[in-house]
């Protein structure tokens, strides 16, 4: 509701011209009682067919007019409601795309699709019909001054049950809350599972965790099924109350309309009238009461949005050098794994040169990868600067700076789509000359060839459906078209076979006698041996440094 609310003040020309609009809904659709009113009262006791005609012809053109105006309202709401939905989807898919790596890797695994998801939800309930209703709320209180000029002490009564249908849809919309919470989280647990066995359904079968994943799964089940079904107890509850409501009205109304009628204080067609009167005053009311559920939820799922889009974004500004030299310099770095309490390494110290290559070497966990990410401006070091060619990293543009970068990480995901597109995509402007001399370099010109679907050879799944040797060998190719002056590599020869191998190699070989300024992360001898420097992150809690080894940079 609270929503609703935001939207129409966010807009206060829209707001006025709906409120102006549900005002002359509101007073048009009075014309039906008193056309009853006036049928029982006049034409009725005396017969007159004219006054038939008149009345009739007159509610008519109400009802005419009353529908023009509803569909005019429609269309002011949809004004409010379509695009303020579309901006907050873009806002919140931007939100995900540019928040800071290593908070996305703290949230809870199946939120994110929980938080997208939430969006569907909330264009499902803020829609322009359910924002009309909430529109004519205010205006049931022309029907009760209506009803006050019939009967004051009717209009007295309707106020009453009207305060309380009231009451009812506040205090049950807040019970409902509590509960969609315990279901959003449950939701949440069960993508979860879900994610892990349809990602994960090598692992799972061949190592029996099935049976784990199928209870995470049942217990976030059976915690969903339990908070929905009490939603919808505590649902029917809001619209038993509300409907006994309204029957407890017209009992009362008419009782005591009747009294009113006897004594001569009210006509038989005040009566009716009234009574048609006190109903029209909880109708929106009651619209709202059948609304509850789903106004929690949609409450629920912007408070996760609203704190998701509030969580800390990669910078987006920043400088662009104009011309890039290729000079890498670490300065007393200090790092740690995201989320850990101690560092992995600390003063970290070194300085490359155009055409230098740092070999970094250290047991699994030592904080190779870690390192790796570091240059790339996805996680920030605990301590210290990495300056590019005597910039702080972080004062540049992070899209600038990957542009720089030949990256090849350990574990390369693939964009969906196909080989082409992911070769392309980190240099659009690429022509078919440079872009087969890619393909060659990467060695994946022979596995094109034998293909069925060539660079056309879809990619699902982040890559998942090629080989993984074949998906390094497209990372590679990824990495060699963006043409950077500085190149990341972690563990490129690693899951290749020994044509895959030479192709790194060659590759190397070639950035580094173009200039390039080389960081690989690796213990293969071969490229350990072409390095100006070798750096050990196996002691802690300072990584040893050495070289130079070969001035010459070359791979062997």
């Amino acid at each position: 509701m609270n929503e609703l609310l935001r939207r129409l003040f966010a807009h206060p020309l829209i707001l006025t011209e709906l409120l102006a609009a549900s005002l002359f809904i509101n007073l048009l659709g009075l014309a039906t009682t008193v056309f009853v009113m006036l049928v029982l009262n006049r034409y009725v006791p005396y017969g007159v067919d004219a006054t038939l005609v008149t009345l009739t012809m007159g509610v008519l053109l109400a009802a005419a007019l009353e529908f023009g105006f509803r569909e005019a309202r429609i269309r002011l709401a949809a004004a409010v409601t379509g695009p303020s939905e579309a901006l907050r989807g873009e806002s919140a898919f931007a939100a995900l795309a540019q928040t800071r790596v290593a908070v996305l890797e703290r949230l809870p695994a199946g939120l994110l699709q929980e938080v997208m998801r939430g969006l569907d939800v909330v264009d499902r309930v803020f829609t322009p019909a359910n924002l009309c209703a909430a529109l004519d709320v205010p205006f049931a209180v022309l029907t009760l001054i209506a009803l006050a000029f019939l009967s004051p002490l009717l209009a007295v009564l309707a106020l009453g049950f009207m305060l309380a249908s009231v009451a009812t849809v506040v205090v049950g919309e807040r019970l409902l809350k509590d509960v969609a919470r315990g279901a959003g989280e449950g939701e949440t647990q069960a993508q979860a599972a879900l994610g892990a066995a349809i990602n994960s359904a090598d692992t799972l079968r061949a190592f029996n965790s099935g049976g784990q994943t199928i209870g995470l799964w049942r217990a976030a089940r059976a915690r969903v099924l339990a908070a929905r079904r009490k939603l919808g107890e505590r649902q029917s509850l809001v619209q038993s109350i509300t409907q006994t409501v309204g029957v407890l009205q017209g009992i009362v109304i008419v009782t005591v309309g009747a009294v009113l009628a006897v004594k001569g204080d009210l006509s038989v067609g005040g009566l009716v009238g009234a009574n048609i009167l006190a109903g029209r005053a909880l109708g929106p009311i009651n619209r709202m009461a059948g609304m509850a559920e789903m106004f929690a939820r949609a409450d629920l799922a912007l408070r996760r949005v609203h704190d998701f889009m509030r969580l800390p974004r990669e910078q987006q500004s920043g400088m662009a050098l104009k011309s890039v030299a290729g000079r890498l310099e670490l300065v007393d770095v200090a790092f740690a794994h995201p989320g850990s309490s101690g560092p992995l390494a600390e003063h970290l110290s070194v300085r490359l040169d155009p055409g230098m290559v740092l070999a970094v070497s250290g047991p699994n966990g030592s904080g190779k990868t870690t390192l790796a990410r570091l240059l790339m401006g996805l996680i920030e070091p605990a301590r210290g600067q990495i300056l590019v060619d005597g910039v702080e990293l972080r004062q540049l543009s992070m899209e600038w700076w990957r542009k720089q970068v030949a990256y090849l990480p350990q574990e390369p995901e693939l964009l969906d789509g196909t080989v082409e597109q992911a070769v392309r995509g980190a240099n659009p402007g690429m022509g078919d000359d440079e872009f087969n001399r890619v393909l060659r370099a990467a060695g994946l010109r022979a596995w094109l060839d034998t293909s069925m679907d060539g660079i056309a050879t879809p990619i699902v799944n982040g890559g998942r459906n090629l080989a993984l040797g074949v998906r390094r060998r497209v990372a590679l190719a990824r990495a060699l078209a963006s043409r950077g002056r500085f190149v990341v590599f972690d563990e490129p020869t690693e899951s290749l076979d020994a044509e895959g191998r030479q192709a790194v190699y060659a590759a190397m070989n070639e950035l580094a006698r173009s200039g390039a300024t080389i960081v690989v992360f690796s213990h293969d001898p071969l490229v350990m041996r072409g390095a100006t420097y070798l750096l050990d992150l196996g002691l802690k809690p300072v990584p040893s440094l050495t070289g130079p080894v070969l001035k010459d940079g070359g791979h062997g």
